[in-house]
Order: structure tokens, then C-alpha cells, then sequence
């Protein structure tokens, strides 16, 4: 696994470092949307516990350089909000997991080239910085003790859309985390939770 995470680490970092060709076609934009997240492995745990996905909102900026026809590269930096929902078998405790992230994928895009309305699909590596966390009990704050999750998470991302015109993009996404992301056992909760994030945005081109 630590080797994995090296591998995405160099991929996103080369992806940063390394100038676009003097080709490639450089577009700057802003993207808005929400989301739906949970964290995966709580069933295993505890088969009569309920998990919810928590909704909430992710946004940020994109460059995206176009080669040719057929072929995009995308770097993003987004603010994106994950945790859980989490609910006792009796009903009588619901605990909610709040975590934000600043996430940075690198996605490789295939187009299908159209004249006004273009499909695409993509995936690539994600790596994410924990901004800030939060555990509620039945709607009030837990006060705690060091960090429940790791301060920096991985994965992949996988998803599709549509160009609308030059100037504006839909996509639909899922993003898998790869690390167990629980560095504290709060509650009983063990170490092999993962995130999981469906995400649908809009994306506005400068």
C-alpha cells in the first residue's frame, strides 16, 4: 500500500510540475456542485447498524489542457465536504461524522468529438488534505481528544459528462478512497473505514 501511495503521490506531482505542450489548448474555469458520501466497511462492523450518506456541497477551480481532439488532461484543486451518518440498532443514537476536505485530482479525459454537445469520460488519482473535523451525537458536538481521521487521504476517481459549448461542463463522478482513513477508535469504531463521494458539478470555463 505505501508503495501505491508513492505512485499516486509522483503521478500528481509530475502532473503539476511538467509544462504543457506548446499545442495543447489551456482552459481556466470554476466548477460548483454537491455531493453524497459515506464511509465504507461500517456493515461488516455492525450488520444491524444503519449507515446514511451524508450530503454536501463541493467546489473549486480546474485547468484543463486539450490535446487534439480526443484527449484532455485535468488538474483540479476542490473543497469537498465527506463523512457520515451513522445510527444504533435501537434507534436511540445517531452520531454524524463531518470532514472537509481539500482534494487534488489529476484526471485524464477521452472526448468524443462533437460539434456542440461533446461526452467524455475520465478517471486519475486523487490525493486529499483533511481541513477540519467534526463528531455529533444526537444533533449536539463531541468533544475530542486528538483526530478521528488521518490528515491526508488517497484515491481514484472515476466518472463522465458532458462539454455543453465552449464555455460549460457537467460531470458525474465517484471518487474511492484507498487508505483507511480512521486514526482514532472513537466509540469502538475500527481502523478499516474508507471514504467513498458521488459527486455531480457544473464547470464554468473563463
Amino acid at each position: 500500500m505505501k508503495s501505491l501511495r508513492t505512485i499516486l503521490a509522483i503521478g500528481l506531482l509530475a502532473g503539476l510540475l511538467a509544462p504543457p505542450p506548446a499545442r495543447a489548448d489551456i482552459q481556466i474555469g470554476v466548477k460548483a456542485g454537491g455531493n453524497v458520501a459515506h464511509l465504507t466497511g461500517i456493515q461488516a462492523w455492525d450488520p444491524s447498524a444503519s449507515l446514511k450518506s451524508k450530503s454536501g456541497f463541493t467546489g473549486g477551480f480546474f485547468l484543463a489542457m486539450n490535446y487534439g481532439r480526443y484527449v484532455t488532461v485535468q488538474w483540479e484543486a476542490l473543497y469537498t465536504m465527506k463523512g457520515a451518518v451513522y445510527t444504533s440498532p435501537d434507534d436511540s443514537v445517531t452520531e454524524t461524522l463531518t470532514a472537509d476536505y481539500l482534494e487534488v485530482p489529476l484526471l485524464v479525459k477521452l472526448r468524443a468529438p462533437l460539434a456542440v454537445i461533446q461526452p467524455f469520460v475520465f478517471a486519475g488519482p486523487t490525493v486529499g488534505f483533511k481541513l477540519q473535523e467534526k463528531l455529533e451525537s444526537n444533533g449536539e458536538e463531541i468533544p475530542v481528544s486528538g483526530s478521528i481521521l488521518k490528515n491526508n487521504d488517497y484515491g481514484a476517481i472515476f466518472g463522465a459528462g458532458l462539454n455543453l459549448g465552449p464555455n460549460f461542463m457537467f460531470d458525474v463522478r465517484y471518487s474511492q478512497g484507498l487508505q483507511k482513513v480512521v486514526a482514532a477508535a472513537e466509540g469502538g469504531m475500527p481502523a478499516g473505514f474508507k471514504n467513498g463521494v458521488w459527486s455531480m458539478s457544473l464547470g464554468i470555463v473563463f
